[in-house]
């Protein structure tokens, strides 16, 4: 496994893992507002330059999400992440059920989205699973 860091920001970092053919996006600590829209948005960046379908988020040192947050990622993010390709993506969350419901939330709207999501608090297990879509 090669995995290249492409940006090392304190509040993100976004890495190609050359085995998956997929970026991992890791949330380095709790962002909201303006600062949580740039590192996702730089996401979204890179995803464009790097031509690929599949996405690890890392969220375990994020508790919860801001309801404007989420609901520009629903509204605004994903579309537009859809629209330059994803089609896979997992979500891994810390290990709490807070943790897990506030993702939920997140991703139940987008059910009916053009992609697939996966859900876990367990990194190998987002990998095994990324590396079958």
């Amino acid at each position: 496994m090669s995995v290249e860091t492409l940006r090392d920001e304190d509040t993100h970092t976004i890495e190609y893992d050359d085995e998956l053919n997929a970026l991992i996006h890791t949330w380095n600590t709790f962002s909201s507002g303006e600062t949580f829209r740039e590192g996702a948005n730089e996401l979204l960046s890179v995803f464009t330059e790097r031509d690929v379908s599949k996405l690890i988020i890392d969220t375990t040192e994020v508790k919860a999400h801001d309801e404007e947050d989420k609901q520009w990622l629903q509204e605004v993010w994903l579309p537009n992440m859809i629209d330059v390709g994803l089609a896979a993506s997992v979500n891994v969350h810390r290990e709490s059920v807070i943790a897990e419901m506030d993702m939920q939330e997140t991703v139940d709207p987008l059910e009916d989205e053009p992609f697939e999501n996966f859900m876990t608090d367990d990194m190998d297990e987002a990998r095994e699973w990324l590396a079958e879509q």
